[in-house]
């Protein structure tokens, strides 16, 4: 990981004085460095003159993915994120929306930051500028998509939990009335904890509330699958199951 600074004849300023533009640049890989650092700096600088902004500082990471695993260790990208929670940016300028990340919830999640500050986000190629009419509608749709995106990914994930859940499969770290067979993923009946999944039943149905349930339970020094006393939330948990013929209930 290789971080640059380029000042451009700005003085030292403290967070009392004006807010400050700055420029962004990443590449992934460091071969390509000179053609491509080179070319974004000149494209913003351009973007700047057309625009009337003051460009103040440039920062550069170089040879790091902008995936968002990444981004903890992408130090200029951080380096402004400070700057901007600390109300030190005014606008923010970037070749294309992907050299600022390729990760739509972080890209979303950064922008909206920025629009909470009063940053503006400006990307070149795209022509994007969020004070604009433009570029608050691209705001939107990022906001909708990520929102799409996060949707996909819940539904995704319940497909994945029911195809476990009706084959016995581990769906979770704790399954009570379930041990895990050793090196698998396969799930085995645990007697004794069915036992107590009966007797949770018989309670509630005899007209017992979750908390006498929990109570009852505790009192006894019964345990769920992590050693720890029950909560109202494994109680719920499993007898909203009741119906489940295999008894899969988390614990």
């Amino acid at each position: 990981m290789v971080i640059n600074y380029v000042n451009l004849g700005m003085k030292t300023r403290d967070k009392t004085m004006n807010r400050i533009s700055v420029g962004y640049i990443r590449i992934s890989r460091i071969t390509e460095r000179s053609n491509s650092i080179s070319t974004q700096k000149n494209l913003i600088k351009e973007y700047c003159d057309r625009n009337e902004i003051k460009l103040d500082k440039i920062l550069i990471d170089e040879g790091i993915s902008g995936s968002g695993e990444k981004v903890k260790d992408r130090y200029g990208y951080q380096t402004i994120i400070k700057m901007i929670n600390e109300g030190r940016v005014d606008n923010l300028i970037v070749i294309s929306i992907s050299r600022w990340g390729r990760n739509l919830g972080e890209i979303y999640r950064s922008v909206e930051l920025m629009e909470k500050m009063g940053t503006k986000f400006h990307s070149v190629k795209e022509n994007i500028d969020t004070s604009s009419i433009y570029g608050k509608f691209t705001l939107n749709l990022l906001s909708s998509l990520y929102e799409m995106e996060l949707g996909l990914i819940k539904e995704r994930t319940r497909d994945s939990l029911r195809v476990k859940k009706m084959n016995n499969k581990v769906y979770t770290k704790f399954v009570y009335g379930f041990d895990r067979v050793d090196g698998t993923d396969d799930l085995i009946k645990n007697e004794k904890e069915n036992k107590m999944i009966r007797k949770m039943l018989r309670l509630k149905d005899s007209g017992s509330s979750y908390g006498e349930i929990v109570n009852y339970l505790n009192r006894n020094k019964y345990r769920n699958k992590s050693g720890n006393k029950f909560s109202r939330g494994n109680v719920y948990g499993i007898l909203k199951r009741r119906n489940n013929e295999n008894y899969s209930y988390v614990g």
